[in-house]
């Protein structure tokens, strides 16, 4: 899987059979008008992406997806009660981003239903609700604060993952892995102080630090993460420098410095609350 770096993160893990399960559970609880569509779909399970999907989409370890779906949409099809496709769901992942059984279940379930939703044709700003959150239920206060809490503990394994790459001498990964970690703590920030999670749920760092901004001034220090975030990571055209001689060791450590404070930040909102 390309390169990998260790660090300590609290995670569990389930055998394969409960895994399947779960997602079977899910598949249950799908909203009965959306039932009828499933004819024909396959749902696997699989540990990780391969390393020809990570590239297609732009990623690197730790920033793994949960799923994929892979086939036709139901605008597409001619016989829309029974249509192939496949959706994948990668357990070990899942697993790293929950610390027991009733997160794993949960997300899960999000992520079953958001898969489901690219196979009904919507795209991830136009999901419907019913799927976006699993079920359409409201997010409690505690369901907040639990995904908070979720995103705070992936942004320090992704944060340790850069600043590890970076002692390594991968300016280039130690950037993208940097600006995960800032990504997600500001997500976790933001819901320690109550932000909708789906009102954030598609905004990238700069829509993120707009928001978080406006909370709190003092977050306007954290501006040089636009520029920062703007450098490409592309391997480009052909005769192009590849990432690693593109990307400066200095702006990495900048990058990794405030996705640092961005971590206490998100940490200190959630001890106040």
């Amino acid at each position: 899987m390309g390169w990998a770096v260790e660090y300590d993160r609290a995670q569990m893990e389930v055998l394969r059979e409960r895994f399947e399960e779960l997602v079977r559970e899910a598949l249950a609880e799908l909203p009965e008008g959306f039932q009828r569509y499933l004819n024909g779909l396959e749902v696997r399970v699989e540990d990780y992406p391969d390393d020809e999907l990570m590239r297609e989409w732009g990623l690197v370890p730790p920033d793994y997806p949960f799923g994929m779906y892979d086939g036709p949409a139901l605008p597409d099809v001619d016989t829309p009660g029974d249509f192939p496709g496949t959706i994948v769901l990668f357990q070990r992942p899942l697993e790293q981003w929950c610390r027991d059984e009733d997160e794993l279940r949960d997300q899960i379930r999000r992520t079953v239903y958001h898969e489901l939703g690219h196979r009904f044709g919507f795209s991830d700003e136009g999901m419907l609700d019913e799927l976006r959150g699993g079920v359409g239920d409201h997010w409690t206060e505690e369901e907040r604060r639990a995904e908070a809490v979720r995103h705070l503990r992936q942004a320090e394994g992704d944060l340790a993952a850069a600043q590890a790459l970076l002692v390594q001498g991968h300016p280039d990964w130690a950037l993208d892995a940097a600006l995960v970690a800032s990504d997600r703590a500001l997500r976790a920030y933001l819901l320690a102080r109550g932000a909708d999670p789906e009102a954030i749920g598609y905004d990238g760092i700069p829509e993120l630090l707009a928001r978080a901004a406006r909370l709190d001034p003092s977050f306007r220090r954290f501006r040089p993460l636009l520029r920062l975030n703007g450098v490409s990571l592309d391997m480009g055209d052909p005769g192009a420098p590849p990432p690693r001689d593109r990307v400066r060791p200095k702006a990495a450590e900048e990058a990794v410095d405030h996705a640092g404070d961005l971590v206490g930040e998100a940490r200190a909102a959630l001890e106040a609350r």
